[in-house]
């Protein structure tokens, strides 16, 4: 199966309502599952990733640079997901936490009150994590 990868950013959308030149209106989608994602490779450092499933089943993952990746559907982001080497963060358990070097009690989701400022904490050097703490 040869998955696709999609960037959309804001930019790109603005355009295509501009050089459309007619008023577009987006449906919105209600959220039905969200969870969160690690790069284990950026271990111990706390690399973030959010997958939301929507209720067409569609999916979206934000990373932590702010870029956002659409999947006809959940299965495909989590192949995307784990190729490049995430791990769902829910089925870390006391292994991992050794492998990591971070006590799992330590680490916690990311949450902000819009999304730059949970972009901006998505991304968490294992200093920081020991400090905050």
């Amino acid at each position: 199966m040869k998955l696709i990868k999609f960037k959309i950013t804001v930019i790109e959308v603005e355009s295509a309502i501009k050089i459309n030149g007619k008023k577009m209106q987006f449906q919105q989608k209600s959220i039905i599952k969200e969870n969160w994602w690690l790069m284990s490779c950026s271990f111990p450092n706390l690399n973030w990733a959010r997958l939301r499933t929507y209720d067409d089943l569609s999916a979206e993952i934000l990373d932590c640079d702010g870029s956002k990746y659409t999947f006809s559907n959940e299965e495909e982001a989590h192949y995307f997901l784990m190729e490049d080497e995430f791990t769902q963060f829910e089925s870390l358990d006391r292994e991992d936490e050794q492998e990591i070097g971070i006590s799992l009690s330590l680490i916690h989701i990311p949450k902000g009150k819009n999304e730059r400022e949970l972009i901006e904490k998505m991304y968490v050097k294992q200093t920081e994590i020991r400090n905050e703490h």
